[in-house]
């Protein structure tokens, strides 16, 4: 299970950056939106790749016996990724509802990463 998730955190890691920087980045600049905007979006962009990368990566290193977590520690990298779900899903909820039905498929695709999480810790 670790092995499958740390996969595909890790290439989802590598489409948060490559989406955000190809579509979203574009659109702002079509709609002329100010260069701190801009490079606020892909500071943000960025962090929540590098953040889905390095979960991957202890998840393939849990795997791979390079390190073992013990006692809370065992519960940081499924924490980390509710904790992103988590937050999506406040701005969603409170600031701007329109996001939800756009992020159904990231929504799947992070309840599976979190399913088979659950399932290598129990």
């Amino acid at each position: 299970m670790k092995l499958v998730v740390g996969i595909i955190l890790i290439v989802m890691s590598i489409v948060h950056v490559i989406y955000g920087e190809k579509m979203q980045v574009n659109v702002l600049k079509k709609l002329g939106v100010n260069n701190i905007l801009i490079g606020s979006y892909r500071v943000m962009s960025f962090q929540g790749g590098l953040l889905l990368f390095a979960v991957g990566v202890v998840e393939i290193m849990v795997y791979t016996g390079l390190i073992v977590l013990t006692g809370f520690a065992i519960f940081m990298p499924l924490g980390i990724v509710c904790l992103n779900v988590i937050s999506v899903f406040i701005v969603a909820i409170v600031k701007h509802r329109e996001l939800i039905k756009a992020t159904i498929p990231q929504f799947l695709i992070f309840s599976i990463i979190i399913i088979l999480q659950v399932w290598s810790v129990i």
